[in-house]
Protein backbone atom coordinates (compact mmCIF):
# COMPACT_ATOMS: atom_id res chain seq x y z
CA UNK A 1 0.00 0.00 0.00
CA UNK A 2 2.83 2.37 0.93
CA UNK A 3 4.67 1.52 -2.29
CA UNK A 4 1.57 2.28 -4.36
CA UNK A 5 1.19 5.65 -2.62
CA UNK A 6 4.81 6.50 -3.35
CA UNK A 7 4.42 5.60 -7.03
CA UNK A 8 1.20 7.59 -7.29
CA UNK A 9 2.79 10.59 -5.59
CA UNK A 10 5.87 10.34 -7.81
CA UNK A 11 3.73 10.32 -10.97
CA UNK A 12 1.76 13.31 -9.68
CA UNK A 13 4.92 15.30 -8.96
CA UNK A 14 6.38 14.37 -12.33
CA UNK A 15 3.27 15.58 -14.18
CA UNK A 16 3.21 18.81 -12.14
CA UNK A 17 6.90 19.46 -12.85
CA UNK A 18 6.37 18.90 -16.59
CA UNK A 19 3.37 21.26 -16.59
CA UNK A 20 5.35 23.86 -14.64
CA UNK A 21 8.20 23.72 -17.15
CA UNK A 22 5.77 24.02 -20.06
CA UNK A 23 4.26 27.16 -18.53
CA UNK A 24 7.32 28.76 -16.94
CA UNK A 25 9.93 28.25 -19.64
CA UNK A 26 8.26 30.44 -22.33
CA UNK A 27 7.91 33.24 -19.78
CA UNK A 28 11.51 32.85 -18.65
CA UNK A 29 12.75 32.75 -22.25
CA UNK A 30 10.80 35.90 -23.11
CA UNK A 31 12.20 37.79 -20.11
CA UNK A 32 15.70 36.51 -20.84
CA UNK A 33 15.53 37.40 -24.53
CA UNK A 34 14.25 40.89 -23.74
CA UNK A 35 17.60 41.58 -22.02
CA UNK A 36 19.64 40.62 -25.10
CA UNK A 37 20.56 42.29 -28.35
CA UNK A 38 19.57 40.85 -31.71
CA UNK A 39 23.07 39.61 -32.57
CA UNK A 40 23.14 37.71 -29.28
CA UNK A 41 19.70 36.22 -29.93
CA UNK A 42 20.60 34.97 -33.42
CA UNK A 43 23.93 33.62 -32.17
CA UNK A 44 22.21 31.28 -29.72
CA UNK A 45 18.44 31.77 -29.21
CA UNK A 46 18.16 29.60 -26.09
CA UNK A 47 21.20 30.79 -24.12
CA UNK A 48 21.23 33.30 -21.30
CA UNK A 49 22.14 36.94 -21.99
CA UNK A 50 25.89 37.41 -22.37
CA UNK A 51 25.61 41.20 -21.98
CA UNK A 52 22.27 42.00 -20.27
CA UNK A 53 20.78 45.35 -21.24
CA UNK A 54 17.56 47.23 -20.51
CA UNK A 55 17.89 49.28 -23.68
CA UNK A 56 15.14 47.25 -25.35
CA UNK A 57 12.64 48.34 -22.69
CA UNK A 58 13.60 51.97 -23.16
CA UNK A 59 13.29 51.63 -26.92
CA UNK A 60 9.90 49.91 -26.89
CA UNK A 61 8.54 52.33 -24.26
CA UNK A 62 9.51 55.48 -26.16
CA UNK A 63 10.01 54.71 -29.84
CA UNK A 64 7.45 51.90 -29.79
CA UNK A 65 4.88 54.11 -28.00
CA UNK A 66 4.30 51.43 -25.39
CA UNK A 67 3.81 54.13 -22.78
CA UNK A 68 0.62 55.19 -24.56
CA UNK A 69 -0.49 51.58 -25.14
CA UNK A 70 0.14 50.69 -21.50
CA UNK A 71 -1.78 53.71 -20.22
CA UNK A 72 -4.76 52.93 -22.48
CA UNK A 73 -4.78 49.31 -21.32
CA UNK A 74 -4.63 50.36 -17.67
CA UNK A 75 -7.55 52.79 -18.06
CA UNK A 76 -9.71 50.31 -19.97
CA UNK A 77 -8.90 47.37 -17.69
CA UNK A 78 -9.31 49.17 -14.34
CA UNK A 79 -12.56 50.93 -15.25
CA UNK A 80 -14.02 47.78 -16.80
CA UNK A 81 -12.87 45.65 -13.86
CA UNK A 82 -14.49 47.93 -11.28
CA UNK A 83 -17.69 47.99 -13.29
CA UNK A 84 -17.78 44.21 -13.70
CA UNK A 85 -17.13 43.67 -9.98
CA UNK A 86 -19.92 46.06 -8.98
CA UNK A 87 -22.49 44.70 -11.46
CA UNK A 88 -21.61 41.07 -10.75
CA UNK A 89 -21.70 41.52 -6.97
CA UNK A 90 -24.98 43.46 -7.05
CA UNK A 91 -26.67 40.89 -9.31
CA UNK A 92 -25.22 37.97 -7.35
CA UNK A 93 -26.47 39.50 -4.11
CA UNK A 94 -29.93 39.93 -5.60
CA UNK A 95 -30.09 36.33 -6.80
CA UNK A 96 -28.87 35.03 -3.43
CA UNK A 97 -31.09 37.17 -1.21
CA UNK A 98 -34.34 37.36 -3.14
CA UNK A 99 -36.57 34.78 -4.71
CA UNK A 100 -38.92 36.27 -7.25
CA UNK A 101 -40.93 34.81 -10.09
CA UNK A 102 -38.58 33.85 -12.88
CA UNK A 103 -35.40 34.33 -10.83
CA UNK A 104 -34.18 30.79 -11.48
CA UNK A 105 -34.89 31.11 -15.19
CA UNK A 106 -33.07 34.44 -15.36
CA UNK A 107 -30.08 33.01 -13.51
CA UNK A 108 -30.09 30.05 -15.91
CA UNK A 109 -29.82 32.51 -18.80
CA UNK A 110 -26.68 33.99 -17.26
CA UNK A 111 -25.24 30.49 -16.94
CA UNK A 112 -26.24 29.71 -20.52
CA UNK A 113 -24.39 32.78 -21.76
CA UNK A 114 -21.11 31.16 -20.70
CA UNK A 115 -21.48 28.53 -23.43
CA UNK A 116 -22.30 31.02 -26.18
CA UNK A 117 -19.44 31.52 -28.62
CA UNK A 118 -18.47 35.23 -28.27
CA UNK A 119 -17.96 35.62 -32.02
CA UNK A 120 -21.61 34.68 -32.64
CA UNK A 121 -22.84 37.92 -31.01
CA UNK A 122 -19.92 40.11 -32.04
CA UNK A 123 -21.74 41.66 -35.00
CA UNK A 124 -24.73 42.58 -32.83
CA UNK A 125 -22.50 44.18 -30.21
CA UNK A 126 -20.57 46.07 -32.90
CA UNK A 127 -23.82 47.48 -34.35
CA UNK A 128 -24.93 48.64 -30.90
CA UNK A 129 -21.61 50.44 -30.35
CA UNK A 130 -21.77 52.14 -33.76
CA UNK A 131 -25.45 53.07 -33.26
CA UNK A 132 -24.55 55.08 -30.14
CA UNK A 133 -21.56 56.67 -31.87
CA UNK A 134 -18.99 55.04 -29.58
CA UNK A 135 -16.80 53.53 -32.28
CA UNK A 136 -13.10 54.32 -31.82
CA UNK A 137 -13.62 55.43 -28.21
CA UNK A 138 -12.43 53.96 -24.93
CA UNK A 139 -16.00 54.27 -23.62
CA UNK A 140 -17.27 51.95 -26.35
CA UNK A 141 -14.85 49.16 -25.60
CA UNK A 142 -15.40 49.55 -21.83
CA UNK A 143 -19.15 49.05 -22.38
CA UNK A 144 -18.41 45.84 -24.26
CA UNK A 145 -16.33 44.55 -21.36
CA UNK A 146 -19.04 45.47 -18.86
CA UNK A 147 -21.17 42.76 -20.45
CA UNK A 148 -18.68 40.12 -19.29
CA UNK A 149 -20.45 39.61 -15.98
CA UNK A 150 -21.91 36.10 -16.21
CA UNK A 151 -18.99 34.35 -14.51
CA UNK A 152 -18.86 36.94 -11.75
CA UNK A 153 -22.60 36.74 -11.11
CA UNK A 154 -22.42 32.97 -10.69
CA UNK A 155 -19.44 33.21 -8.33
CA UNK A 156 -20.94 35.99 -6.21
CA UNK A 157 -24.34 34.36 -6.02
CA UNK A 158 -22.80 31.20 -4.57
CA UNK A 159 -20.61 33.20 -2.19
CA UNK A 160 -23.47 35.36 -0.91
CA UNK A 161 -25.61 32.25 -0.44
CA UNK A 162 -22.95 30.79 1.87
CA UNK A 163 -23.08 33.77 4.26
CA UNK A 164 -24.94 32.68 7.44
CA UNK A 165 -28.40 34.16 7.73
CA UNK A 166 -27.69 35.06 11.36
CA UNK A 167 -25.24 37.75 10.21
CA UNK A 168 -27.78 39.29 7.86
CA UNK A 169 -30.56 39.09 10.48
CA UNK A 170 -28.34 40.80 13.06
CA UNK A 171 -27.66 43.62 10.62
CA UNK A 172 -31.37 44.04 9.95
CA UNK A 173 -32.10 44.18 13.68
CA UNK A 174 -29.41 46.86 14.07
CA UNK A 175 -31.30 48.96 11.53
CA UNK A 176 -29.11 48.50 8.45
CA UNK A 177 -30.70 49.24 5.11
CA UNK A 178 -30.37 46.72 2.30
CA UNK A 179 -27.60 48.64 0.55
CA UNK A 180 -25.73 48.95 3.87
CA UNK A 181 -25.94 45.20 4.38
CA UNK A 182 -24.56 44.74 0.88
CA UNK A 183 -21.53 47.01 0.91
CA UNK A 184 -20.73 47.18 4.65
CA UNK A 185 -21.29 43.59 5.75
CA UNK A 186 -21.78 41.04 2.96
CA UNK A 187 -19.40 42.33 0.31
CA UNK A 188 -16.32 42.75 2.59
CA UNK A 189 -16.72 39.10 3.68
CA UNK A 190 -16.11 37.86 0.15
CA UNK A 191 -12.48 38.81 -0.36
CA UNK A 192 -11.52 35.41 -1.86
CA UNK A 193 -14.38 35.62 -4.36
CA UNK A 194 -13.56 39.24 -5.17
CA UNK A 195 -9.93 38.30 -5.81
CA UNK A 196 -10.91 35.35 -8.01
CA UNK A 197 -13.35 37.31 -10.16
CA UNK A 198 -10.97 40.27 -10.32
CA UNK A 199 -8.00 38.18 -11.50
CA UNK A 200 -9.99 36.30 -14.13
CA UNK A 201 -11.62 39.49 -15.40
CA UNK A 202 -8.33 41.39 -15.40
CA UNK A 203 -6.64 38.66 -17.46
CA UNK A 204 -9.52 38.43 -19.94
CA UNK A 205 -9.65 42.17 -20.54
CA UNK A 206 -5.90 42.83 -20.43
CA UNK A 207 -5.15 40.05 -22.93
CA UNK A 208 -8.10 40.73 -25.24
CA UNK A 209 -7.04 41.41 -28.80
CA UNK A 210 -10.10 41.12 -31.02
CA UNK A 211 -12.26 43.93 -29.54
CA UNK A 212 -9.50 46.57 -29.52
CA UNK A 213 -8.70 45.54 -33.10
CA UNK A 214 -12.33 46.00 -34.15
CA UNK A 215 -13.29 49.14 -32.22
CA UNK A 216 -10.10 51.17 -31.88
CA UNK A 217 -8.90 52.66 -35.17
CA UNK A 218 -6.92 55.58 -33.73
CA UNK A 219 -3.28 54.55 -33.00
CA UNK A 220 -3.23 56.83 -29.94
CA UNK A 221 -6.05 54.76 -28.38
CA UNK A 222 -4.65 51.30 -29.07
CA UNK A 223 -4.04 48.84 -26.23
CA UNK A 224 -0.90 46.93 -25.41
CA UNK A 225 -2.02 43.82 -27.31
CA UNK A 226 -2.35 45.87 -30.50
CA UNK A 227 0.94 47.58 -29.70
CA UNK A 228 2.73 44.24 -29.61
CA UNK A 229 1.36 43.41 -33.04
CA UNK A 230 2.61 46.70 -34.48
CA UNK A 231 6.17 45.85 -33.42
CA UNK A 232 6.27 43.08 -35.99
CA UNK A 233 7.36 44.03 -39.49
CA UNK A 234 6.20 42.34 -42.67
CA UNK A 235 9.67 41.12 -43.60
CA UNK A 236 11.81 41.89 -40.56
CA UNK A 237 11.16 41.98 -36.79
CA UNK A 238 13.27 43.37 -33.98
CA UNK A 239 12.96 40.33 -31.69
CA UNK A 240 14.74 41.95 -28.77
CA UNK A 241 12.29 44.87 -28.74
CA UNK A 242 9.35 42.56 -29.42
CA UNK A 243 10.12 40.35 -26.41
CA UNK A 244 10.54 43.46 -24.26
CA UNK A 245 7.02 44.49 -25.28
CA UNK A 246 5.73 40.99 -24.52
CA UNK A 247 7.34 41.15 -21.08
CA UNK A 248 5.66 44.47 -20.35
CA UNK A 249 2.40 42.87 -21.44
CA UNK A 250 2.42 39.83 -19.15
CA UNK A 251 4.25 41.20 -16.09
CA UNK A 252 1.17 43.03 -14.65
CA UNK A 253 -0.82 39.77 -14.78
CA UNK A 254 1.93 37.86 -12.96
CA UNK A 255 2.29 40.58 -10.33
CA UNK A 256 -1.49 40.65 -9.73
CA UNK A 257 -1.61 36.89 -9.29
CA UNK A 258 1.37 36.73 -6.91
CA UNK A 259 -0.15 39.50 -4.77
CA UNK A 260 -3.55 37.80 -4.46
CA UNK A 261 -2.78 34.12 -5.02
CA UNK A 262 -3.93 33.13 -1.52
CA UNK A 263 -7.33 34.79 -1.95
CA UNK A 264 -7.53 33.46 -5.52
CA UNK A 265 -7.08 29.84 -4.40
CA UNK A 266 -9.56 30.32 -1.56
CA UNK A 267 -12.11 31.74 -3.99
CA UNK A 268 -11.66 28.85 -6.43
CA UNK A 269 -12.13 26.21 -3.70
CA UNK A 270 -14.94 28.06 -1.88
CA UNK A 271 -18.02 25.87 -1.73
CA UNK A 272 -16.15 22.68 -2.67
CA UNK A 273 -16.00 21.57 0.97
CA UNK A 274 -19.02 21.36 3.22
CA UNK A 275 -18.82 21.17 6.97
Amino acid sequence: MYKKDMISRGITYFVLIVLFIMVAYPLFWTLSTSLRENWDIFRNPISLPTQPTFQNYQKVWTLGRFGSYFFNSIIITIVSLLGVLFLSAAAGYGFARYRFKGSNGLFFLFMLSLVIVPSSIMIAQYRVITFFGLLNTLTGIILVYLSWTAYGIIMFRQAFSDIPEDIIDAAVIDGCKEYQIFYRIAFPLLRPTIATVAIFTFVWIWNDFIWPLILLQDPSKETITLGIMTQRGQYLSDWAVLTAGLSIGFLPVLILYFLFQKQFIQGITMGSLKE
